[in-house]
């Protein structure tokens, strides 16, 4: 069996080399142009990252400190008065006895 080939002169081609070589350098110049920019996002991205991070430890800190200076609060009332704490503390476990004394009860059923 024989195949057939098709002789095309040389200065017919379509792309020579020279214009694949420009192309090939023109695609790596837009790729390379396209990884620093998704450098530049990334790194972004990232910094916002950071920041929120820092901002949520913040946070979180003031929450811890504004705990503490209730406690202390609390600790510095109750050694000022008291009869006046243990007497509120004696509402509170009575008003939380009640109510769950209400809850747990169920019309129609005897014990």
């Amino acid at each position: 069996m024989t195949s057939a080939t098709i002789d095309t002169p040389e200065t017919a081609s379509s792309t020579t080399v020279r214009d694949q070589v420009t192309d090939a350098c023109c695609q790596a110049e837009h790729l390379s142009h396209e990884a620093r920019l998704l450098k530049s996002r990334a790194t972004d991205a990232v910094e916002d990252g950071v920041h929120a991070a820092k901002r949520a430890i913040t946070s979180v800190k003031r929450g811890v400190e504004e705990l503490a200076d209730l406690k202390d609060e609390a600790v510095h009332r109750v050694k000022r008065q008291p009869l006046l704490a243990l007497g509120i503390a004696l509402g509170v476990g009575l008003a939380v006895g009640v109510a769950v004394g209400w809850i747990g009860h169920q019309p129609g059923r005897r014990e």
